[in-house]
């Protein structure tokens, strides 16, 4: 019988403590992806990253990226997306967006892709889109894309 009781107890404790784990770690996870807001837009700086402007507003939000937005999209940066992995900060993307006829439906789209336990490299990915053809393309003539279309890049 006081084997019992010891058993039920024991086991009641380690579900317990399970349950605090959880909680704990969520809110580890979910406190650290909030660090990676305008709050980080000085390392934005230092790495020559676009920083989140603002009056930009959380646009989508899950235990793994965080998409803010302009709050009128039409021309320029629009949409920033980071990806993190609870407190490790893994890519960001930075949308920009065309309003010309001629270039109707056109997206430059920077990946920026961040040291941390699965990669040893950063690395940047230039992606141009207009309508249905994409082409990866270098950051010379993203460059010279931005400056053509009279762009900022938020840097």
């Amino acid at each position: 019988m006081k084997t019992q009781k010891i058993v039920v107890i024991t086991a009641l404790c380690l579900i317990g403590g399970l349950l605090i784990f959880s909680g704990v770690s969520k809110y580890i996870e979910f406190s650290c992806a909030n660090s990676f807001g305008p709050e980080f837009n000085k390392k934005r700086k230092e790495l020559h990253i676009p920083i989140i402007p603002p009056a930009w507003e959380v646009y989508f939000k899950d235990k793994y990226a965080t998409a803010w937005q302009a709050r009128r999209v039409s021309r320029g940066h629009s949409l920033k997306v980071v990806v993190y992995n609870g407190c490790d900060l893994d890519a960001e993307e930075d949308h920009y967006y065309f309003s010309s006829k001629k270039m109707q439906d056109t997206v430059l789209t920077a990946y920026y892709k961040y040291v941390n336990r699965n990669r040893g490299k950063d690395s940047t990915v230039f992606i141009f889109q207009i309508g249905d053809h994409t082409d990866t393309i270098s950051s010379k003539k993203a460059d010279s894309i931005f400056v053509a279309n009279r762009i900022s890049k938020d840097l």
